[in-house]
């Protein structure tokens, strides 16, 4: 029971954002941190009797601070730190609240280190958290139903002025189910669209020039969301508003030119694309077959996408089941040739609540399995299963020579001069307007480069491999047990 009725002072609810102690990942670079959005929402539910303060760690060493609540919230990869910082307050008796993906995904391992776990989002159970507190009879487990999308706008006032984007939802679920995502767990897999005048109302309610939707397809898969997506862009328009925006879609973005043209009109300035990979096996594997239907007319997207001036993030996956060592440098060079502009680059993770999760945790698989601890090495950039084809040392070593070759000077330099062709326009003005967002892009390889920099693993006694045999005639593999190299 919190001491406000007693001493009538405002109850105290402190919000947390961990990050990791292990490696910063995108806290590394002010530009790659991401508005703790979740809890900016957790702010706008919370009732006006509530005194709100928010510790951010992308920006603000932890020091204690009394509370008579506290929430945190986590994705894998920081919910250590999340369980650490929640010891801490209970120690001291504090009530604890833990939400966000990883929680929704384990429940009952999150249960074991704060006083209470909420699945789900937030919308649909924090008002129902607060009652129960207040009253005195706040449960261990709250599980919370899918409503209708229509968040309230987050306390961006709680936020840290050093963020240099905002984060806005339009639209919630995803039904492709990819094997290595836990999206469709997290959110359904049915479309849920939040009214159009809320999204612009909340972008006129922000002070920032950069704004990332962060749905997992913008323009969806269903005749409505496309419709959607198009009444956003149009609204966007006519509404005059002025923001530079980018969010995840997929290949067939660039199948409708006049859904490119009025994206970038609103204000569409890179869209993030899943390559994953070059193998139709795998992408089938994998639960994304769109990719293989696309295959024979992506290039043709992707000159769509370009003309326009829109940057394209190619995602890319590597240590697939079916994978050897030979196959990283094919996919090194796929990604050379595959059109993309920024480059992310991830190895297999299977993060709990998705299906190769399951998978690999039945054969026995995964070996990083200490918990909690582990956790922290489940951020996309380090070997956290037995690949199918090479050993896990072999997958981490290989990768570093991956990407010190396509994130390397020379290599980003290319992209860059690629990424200037590939957005000509006869108009030169426009032209010469495009070429700012190609810079853009060209720093967002720079932190891609940082942060792979803090997982690169070169084992003791192997020397540096500054290019990965592009012509694939002697792909470096490591003996686990000699750590020498053999061709």
């Amino acid at each position: 029971m919190y001491k406000g009725l007693l001493d009538l002072k405002k109850p105290r609810l402190l919000l947390v954002n961990p990050v990791s102690r292990h490696k910063k990942g995108f806290a590394i670079n002010k530009s790659s941190r991401f508005e703790p959005t979740g809890l900016g929402i957790v702010a706008a539910l919370t009732p006006d009797n509530w005194e709100i303060e928010l510790l951010d760690e992308n920006f603000d060493e932890f020091e204690f601070r009394e509370a008579d609540l506290v929430a945190l919230t986590a994705f894998t990869g920081n919910v250590y730190r999340a369980y650490e910082l929640a010891g801490i307050y209970r120690e001291k008796g504090i009530h604890t609240v833990l939400g966000g993906a990883h929680a929704s995904m384990m429940p009952e391992e999150a249960a074991k280190y704060v006083d209470t776990v909420v699945v789900g989002e937030a919308e649909g159970i924090w008002p129902e958290v607060i009652k129960d507190y207040e009253a005195g009879k706040i449960k261990r487990l709250y599980e919370a139903e899918r409503l209708p999308l229509n968040p309230p706008i987050p306390r961006r006032d709680l936020f840290n002025s050093g963020y240099i984007q905002s984060l806005i939802q339009t639209t919630r679920g995803c039904p492709m189910d990819c094997e290595f995502c836990s999206v469709t767990a997290f959110n359904g897999r049915k479309y849920r669209f939040r009214p159009v005048d809320e999204i612009v109302k909340e972008l006129k309610s922000i002070n920032r020039q950069r704004v990332f939707f962060v749905d997992d397809n913008i323009i969806g898969h269903t005749n409505a969301s496309k419709d959607h997506a198009k009444d956003l862009f149009e609204t966007m328009i006519r509404e005059k508003i002025k923001v530079s925006w980018y969010s995840q879609t997929d290949m067939t973005f660039g199948k409708d030119p006049e859904m490119v043209k009025l994206a970038a009109k609103s204000g569409c300035r890179m869209v993030l694309i899943g390559f994953e990979s070059e193998k139709a096996e795998e992408l089938k594997n994998m639960r994304k077959s769109i990719n293989t239907d696309m295959k024979l007319k992506y290039r043709k997207y992707l000159r769509n996408i370009h003309r326009e001036g829109i940057m394209v993030m190619g995602t890319f996956i590597f240590g697939l089941d079916s994978d050897n060592v030979r196959d990283l440098y094919r996919r090194a060079r796929f990604v050379n040739r595959s059109g993309a502009d920024i480059l992310q680059l991830t190895i297999l993770t299977p993060f709990p609540g998705t299906k190769l999760y399951y998978r690999m945790k039945d054969e026995k698989r995964i070996i990083k399995n200490n918990y909690p601890e582990d956790w922290q090495h489940y951020h996309f950039w380090e070997v956290c299963m037995q690949p199918g084809n090479m050993s896990p040392d072999d997958l981490s070593f290989n990768m570093t020579n991956v990407w010190e070759y396509l994130y390397s000077k020379k290599n980003l330099r290319k992209l860059f001069l690629k990424s200037l062709f590939r957005t000509r326009r006869l108009n030169i003005f426009k032209w010469f307007s495009f070429r700012k967002h190609v810079i853009w892009a060209y720093v967002v390889n720079w932190i891609y480069k940082r942060i792979t920099l803090q997982y690169s693993k070169r084992p003791e006694g192997i020397p540096d491999i500054q290019t990965p045999v592009p012509d694939l005639k002697e792909p470096a593999t490591l003996s686990s047990e000699k750590k020498t190299i053999r061709a």
